[in-house]
């Protein structure tokens, strides 16, 4: 028996380096991400344009730093990017501009918002649908994992 042992064990072990060797996920390692695409580049910028802050925590930077966002995204090549990622970074800028829109109503006055329960609300709305968009646009990574492969990391901001 102990013989018989001694001879299967190198058997053994050549059957097993040979399996390592030839199969195809020790030659190139699947490390779960495909190579970019227009749509990750996109992506990337989405989160660099969404991880902006504020100056301040005043209407004012607040607004400014919509502003920048919007200008951001608007920047954004969109040709050969996913349609829905493109469709709901379109409704983000949308809603965007409702806020900036209503903040223009009220010059930028936060005591003029105060004061005005209508343009109060409105203010109030746009900056929910502005949220909302924005929740819709996060709500896509996993989708867009999924069909490209990976590589979508975590939306800034």
């Amino acid at each position: 028996m102990r013989g018989f042992t001694l001879r299967a064990v190198p058997v053994c072990v050549v059957a097993f380096a040979a399996g390592c060797f030839f199969t195809n996920s020790s030659v190139t390692p699947d490390n779960g991400k495909s190579a970019p695409t227009v749509t990750h580049t996109y992506w990337q910028g989405v989160s660099a344009a969404l991880a902006q802050r504020p100056a301040g925590n005043d209407l004012k930077a607040m607004l400014q730093t919509v502003r920048a966002q919007t200008d951001a995204l608007r920047g954004l090549s969109p040709d050969g990017v996913d349609e829905t990622l493109v469709a709901a970074v379109n409704d983000v800028i949308r809603a965007e501009d409702e806020v900036l829109h209503v903040a223009d109503m009220v010059g930028e006055d936060l005591g003029a918002l105060r004061t005005s329960k209508e343009m109060a609300v409105a203010f109030q709305t746009a900056n929910r649908k502005a949220a909302d968009a924005k929740k819709r646009v996060r709500g896509l990574r996993d989708a867009l994992n999924t069909r490209y492969g990976g590589g979508f990391a975590v939306l800034g901001g």
